[in-house]
């Protein structure tokens, strides 16, 4: 009896189906379980149909269907990067033998969710049903997110199946700039909300895991300022933007009235990530070094990154879009040679985390990029590879880092400890060598000091031996003086000729006498004694005491005193025997190079500022220029005067009594010849 109801009810609900519009006769309807939970795959019952016109209307496609729409295997389009609209259509009906009348609520989700425009259109099959009797309901991010769905992740609507008869649906997707993918399923409420939540799950655990990497990278950066954390950081942070917008968030947050803000957003995202993608891959496998031709196509990828970026912004996207995913796979396929020849060679850590890094990067992008292009018939979730592997990727990528890093911190530390060692073994050395050196410089001091105590004893000997001789040659020179002058008394007073050798024969023995003094005194100050015994006295007094000895030396030179501007001078604090010898010293040079018969000696007194300055101007044959400074020290002498005789100590002793005074010493070449000395004594 049951089973005759059963069969009954089905027949009736058959009939019903039956009795619907010839033209949609030919579409198969999926029955719908009463209890059903989870999903319900429309493999088998969905017809599909591409059109090159975006803006082909319903009315024409529901009137010649018969022609347009066939069969398809799975549930949905995968057209790639085509300029055309692709229609889906298929027929849902409830079970025979439901016992329920009501309607039935189900939920169609189309996806992905950045389809640009989809339009649903939704009626019950009965006689005579023409293309005005459909409801439609537009979807698509173009589409406010009101109006387009009750979710914002998915393109969600929800079908009430009518308790008789069975509900067409006609879909219309169609996109601008991106590649076409549209799938088709249904839901029940309760398991699409169970599916929704863990999505939301699985994107919040993504979404985390990123920032966290990014998190990472700035931490890395910190410790090491390399470009390549801070481009990675970038790397990831655009990635994160585009699975923002690719899982419908931005969508639902930034744009939720719908328009071209969420492409541009995507693929303004999508460019930016490879910019920032070659230029970290380049930087990771350190390209320029190893492999600069290859460094130079990356770099050419970068440029093409951000030409993208320029192409998504004037609305040009559709004809540059579809060789971004060739470029990334080949960005990716020579990274993974690269990194398969590094671990071949290195067989380390890090190159194992390079290779499986970049590894499963590829999969994944064979993958979506098999998917998004329409290359293999996959389902829609394959396009999400990417993903999945480029977490697993950035993860891979920051543990090889950290090894790098740590690595690094190794080898500095070995470095510094090496550096350590080798400064102390440096300042071992030099310690040796100090010690050395000390114990050479200490023998040289005991050296230097038995010179010089040799050299004070030889100069005392000196002083000695100077004594000695004026005092052995006073006694006879006296006693000749005075037999002179006895000699000079029995001569006749006519007779001149004897009384004029007698002069000569006295001022010879002055002569003598003033050489063995000024000898005395310069073996004196040139040796251990040289403490000058300051008094106040006209300095005129000892410019005229200097002249009258070296006067007594040369008879036939001119010495001339210029006293104009001895005004003003007053008595300083001199040693007279000292200065006087200082002064006997440049006039004897001065006399000594002039070349004339009568050499010319001009003696001058001035006062300037604070000094007190002795000015003596010769007339001879001057000093080379180049050597004025080198006259002044001990035995310098000049390149000129090498045909005379001479020891070089005359104008060093004169500029050590001048220093003993606290005054300057300056030495000359005079305009139109000969040389000027110059003692600047403080007044």
């Amino acid at each position: 009896m049951f089973a005759a109801i059963a069969l009954g009810l089905y027949v009736f609900q058959a009939s019903q189906s039956i009795a619907g519009d010839p033209k949609t006769a030919s579409i198969r309807a999926l029955e719908v379980p009463s209890n059903f939970r989870g999903n319900l795959p429309l493999d088998g019952y969905v017809d599909a149909t591409a059109r090159e016109a975006y803006d082909i209307s319903f009315d024409e496609m529901f009137h010649h269907q018969s022609e347009k729409f066939h069969p398809i295997n799975g549930h949905g389009l995968n057209l790639g990067f085509v300029k055309a609209s692709g229609w889906l259509r298929f027929a849902i009906e409830r079970s025979p033998y439901a016992l329920d009348q009501r309607e039935q609520t189900v939920l169609l989700s189309l996806l992905p969710n950045m389809t640009n425009f989809i339009d649903v259109f939704v009626a019950t099959d009965r006689p005579g049903l023409t293309a005005r009797d459909f409801t439609k309901f537009e979807m698509g991010d173009y589409a406010p997110l009101l109006t387009s769905s009750f979710n914002g992740l998915d393109n969600v609507l929800r079908l009430h199946l009518p308790a008789r008869g069975r509900l067409l649906v006609y879909i219309r997707a169609a996109n601008i700039d991106t590649s076409l993918n549209l799938s088709a399923t249904l839901h029940s409420p309760e398991g699409y909300g169970k599916r929704i939540l863990n999505s939301n799950l699985v994107v919040g655990l993504w979404m985390g895991g990123m920032l966290i990497l990014i998190a990472v990278q700035l931490v890395f950066f910190c410790l090491d300022r390399r470009s390549l954390y801070g481009l990675l950081a970038l790397h990831i942070f655009f990635t994160t933007l585009a699975y923002f917008g690719g899982l419908g968030l931005s969508r639902l947050l930034l744009f939720p009235s719908g328009g071209t803000g969420n492409d541009l957003f995507i693929g303004t995202s999508n460019w930016l990530g490879l910019t920032t993608g070659t230029l970290c891959i380049a930087s990771i496998l350190d390209l320029q070094q190893r492999y600069p031709r290859l460094a130079l196509f990356y770099r050419l990828g970068a440029v093409a990154g951000l030409v993208g970026v320029a192409l998504v912004l004037t609305g040009h996207n559709r004809w540059f879009t579809p060789i971004s995913g060739p470029l990334i796979l080949f960005v990716t396929t020579t990274a993974l040679g690269v990194t398969m020849i590094d671990f071949w060679r290195l067989r380390h850590t890090e190159a194992a985390l390079k290779l499986a890094a970049f590894a499963l990067l590829w999969a994944g992008l064979l993958l979506t990029n098999s998917q998004r292009y329409g290359v293999l018939p996959l389902p829609n979730w394959v396009s999400k590879s990417y993903g999945t592997t480029s977490i697993i990727y950035f993860i891979l990528i920051t543990g090889s880092l950290a090894i790098r890093l740590r690595m690094a911190e190794e080898t500095s530390r070995t470095a510094d400890r090496k550096a350590i060692e080798a400064a102390s073994a440096a300042e071992a050395l030099a310690t040796r060598r100090v010690a050395e050196r000390t114990s050479q410089l200490e023998e040289a001091k005991r050296t230097a000091e038995t010179a010089l105590q040799a050299e004070l004893e030889a100069q005392k000997m000196q002083v000695r031996f100077m004594e000695v001789i004026s005092h052995q040659y006073r006694t006879p020179l006296a006693v000749v003086r005075s037999n002179l002058e006895s000699v000079r008394f029995t001569l006749p007073t006519d007779d001149a000729a004897n009384r004029e050798r007698l002069d000569r024969a006295q001022h010879a023995i002055r002569r003598l006498v003033e050489v063995i003094e000024i000898n005395l005194s310069r073996s004196v100050f040139q040796g251990s004694s040289f403490d000058p015994a300051f008094a106040r006295s006209p300095l005129g007094e000892v410019i005229d005491h200097a002249a009258k000895r070296i006067k007594d030396l040369f008879p036939t030179a001119i010495i001339d005193r210029d006293d104009s501007k001895v005004l003003g001078i007053r008595p300083v604090s001199v040693d007279c025997e000292m200065l006087s010898l200082a002064l006997v010293n440049l006039l004897e040079n001065s006399i000594k190079f002039s070349p004339a018969d009568t050499p010319r000696v001009v003696i001058s007194l001035i006062s300037h500022d604070d000094f007190a300055v002795i000015e003596i101007r010769d007339f001879g044959i001057g000093i080379p220029k180049n050597e004025l400074h080198d006259v002044i020290t001990l035995g310098g002498r000049g390149s000129n005067v090498s045909h005379l005789e001479g020891t070089g100590t005359g104008l060093s002793l004169v500029a050590r009594i001048v220093s003993a005074h606290h005054g300057r010493f300056e030495i000359s070449n005079a305009l139109d010849g000969g040389t000027i000395a110059r003692i600047f004594l403080p007044a």
